[in-house]
């Protein structure tokens, strides 16, 4: 559900003709609990800001939402490497990804932000196509 004002602004902004349009998902799940819980946070939200300025590098400690997964060092670089590359060119890549197509209706490229970079399409048929089915995207 949480996606779905990103998938709606993603096609509004493809129905406008101008840049092109790219999706993402932070795919990246920290093991870090919600204080007093036994809860894992999973992938909060504003999690993903300390990944996009590669933050979580080895040697920091353990961010409060990031967790203290080795894994993390990985999804933070992709991260930032897809940032950077985009906000100098305009068009996102990173050393080892697989190409990020430009979104679009037919097959709705998302490129899954992680340790690994994924791009999956349509990646959330389902969910959007129950959320259209009751009028709430």
């Amino acid at each position: 559900m949480m996606g779905l004002g990103s998938i709606k602004i993603a096609e509004r902004k493809l129905q406008q003709g101008g840049a092109p349009v790219y999706l993402y998902n932070f795919g990246y799940k920290s093991e870090a609990k919600v204080p007093g819980t036994e809860y894992p946070f999973g992938t909060p939200h504003a999690m993903d800001i300390t990944f996009k300025f590669n933050n979580e590098v080895p040697g920091s400690k353990a961010g409060f939402l990031g967790g203290d997964k080795q894994e993390r060092f990985a999804a933070s670089h992709n991260f930032a490497e897809l940032w950077t590359s985009f906000a100098k060119t305009g068009k996102p890549s990173a050393t080892g990804a697989p190409a990020w197509p430009v979104f679009n209706l037919k097959d709705r490229p998302t490129m899954k932000i992680d340790s690994k970079l994924e791009v999956i399409n349509n990646r959330y048929n389902e969910e959007t196509a129950m959320w259209r089915s009751i009028g709430k995207l």
